[in-house]
């Protein structure tokens, strides 16, 4: 439900749409309906994408064209400077940015919606700013059609009012937003930078202790073992999904996106039954999981429970004579480790790396004894890493929560 009808409006200040602030000189369109049959690489006019509206930036993603002629014959709205450019499709559904201009002629798609005024009624900055507000957004919301992929019309979009200040507030509005996201995109930045910090940070970690260097070790007593002698591989398999009865709450059935609990992988979004544990590939607690299959191919999780998993992921089962199943998980988490998954894996549009393939990997093995010690000063270690990841990314959604509070201020008419 929209939140609109809470605001009172500040003296000067008047509800309106749109349309209404665009007038009759003015435009608010939708882009142009263009088919691949009327594209042409080499054209002179650029076709702006859904992909190019960022919320609030402008993307400049994609790589589309046509010619004038052809332009001109399906009678295309062009783009000019400033332009504000409404996405009417996900995500987010209604973002809105300011056409910077582009050194070619420039048109856009059927499903971003173009507004601009004729007589410079409104400042194109101060419009952008209120259709990303929340306020705006849940009115938004709350017109959005569609089942699979959620969309708003323009004619929706052309009912939802606007709180508008006079010009000159428009202005002062959104030098005051500007300021205040300027401040706030350099402590993202920041943040960015610690970021990647931290990544760089964690890889070489892990390439130390492959190497023998995060602890002090013996390399004479290590040992160069294929991952069949270091346990079992076991690839994953799916019962039948014809028969509802496999699925139940009994075995946590893994999948790729499961693996993203990384180090402590516990929680399925898939469950079976003890019908579908039958017809499953039952693993124990403590076997290490490799997805060989995919855009994801390397990733990595550590079931700390009894679980099954798909085909997607080839799992290790260590043998405790040879390894400790943790050392085994940052190995192949690892630098060294993800390298070999993915330069052994077939190099096609989808890489696989099979079991036999799985198998032969080779890799520098220590002894026991030492395999548990630098298990714990990669713990040690990372366990730092990770705390400072949340404070980092705890910083980055306040971010954004803080950019939405300058944004709704501004729309109620207490920023400035």
């Amino acid at each position: 439900m929209s939140e609109l009808g809470k605001y009172r409006l500040p003296k000067g200040w008047a509800w309106a749409t749109i349309p209404d602030l665009c007038g009759k000189t003015g435009v608010f369109v939708d882009g142009d309906w263009v088919e691949s049959k009327d594209q042409d690489p080499n054209g002179d006019v650029r076709l702006i994408q859904l992909a190019d509206v960022g919320d609030g930036v402008y993307r400049n993603k994609s790589d589309r064209f046509m010619t004038k002629a052809k332009a001109d014959e399906l009678g295309c709205t062009f783009l000019k400077d400033g332009d504000v450019l409404i996405a009417r499709m996900p995500d987010p559904l209604g973002r809105a940015c300011i056409f910077p201009g582009d050194p070619k002629t420039s048109v856009t798609v059927v499903d971003v919606a173009i507004a601009r005024s004729g007589n410079g009624e409104f400042d194109h900055r101060w419009l952008a700013c209120f259709v990303n507000a929340h306020p705006f957004r849940s009115a938004i919301s709350a017109l959005q059609a569609g089942s699979t992929r959620k969309r708003i019309s323009r004619g929706n979009l052309a009912t939802i009012l606007l709180p508008v200040p006079p010009f000159h507030e428009q202005r002062r509005i959104v030098a005051e937003i500007e300021k205040q996201f300027t401040r706030l995109e350099a402590g993202v930045a920041a943040l960015r930078r610690v970021q990647a910090n931290l990544k760089r940070y964690r890889a070489a970690v892990l390439k130390a202790a492959c190497e023998g260097r995060i602890v002090a070790s013996d390399l004479s007593a290590w040992k160069h073992l294929k991952v069949s002698e270091i346990g079992e591989a076991i690839t994953g398999n799916t019962p039948p999904t014809s028969d509802k009865e496999n699925l139940g709450d009994k075995l946590p059935f893994f999948k790729p996106t499961d693996l993203d609990a990384g180090y402590n992988v516990r929680e399925a979004r898939q469950y079976l039954s003890a019908k579908g544990a039958k017809h499953a590939r039952v693993l124990p607690a403590g076997a290490v999981l490799v997805t060989c299959i995919g855009a994801t191919i390397g990733k990595t999780g550590f079931a700390r429970v009894d679980c099954a998993t798909n085909q997607q992921i080839n799992a290790l089962v260590v043998n405790p004579k040879v390894a400790i199943p943790g050392w085994v998980f940052w190995l192949f988490s690892s630098p060294l480790g993800q390298q070999q998954i993915k330069s052994n894996a077939s190099a096609t549009t989808l890489p696989i790396l099979n079991k036999s393939k799985f198998e032969a990997l080779e890799f520098p093995v220590p002894p026991l004894a030492e395999q548990t010690r630098i298990v714990a000063e990669v713990e040690r270690r990372l366990s730092v890493v990770e705390e400072m990841e949340a404070v980092v990314n705890a910083n980055l959604q306040r971010a954004t929560r803080l950019r939405q509070a300058v944004l709704q201020k501004a729309f109620s008419g207490n920023l400035t």
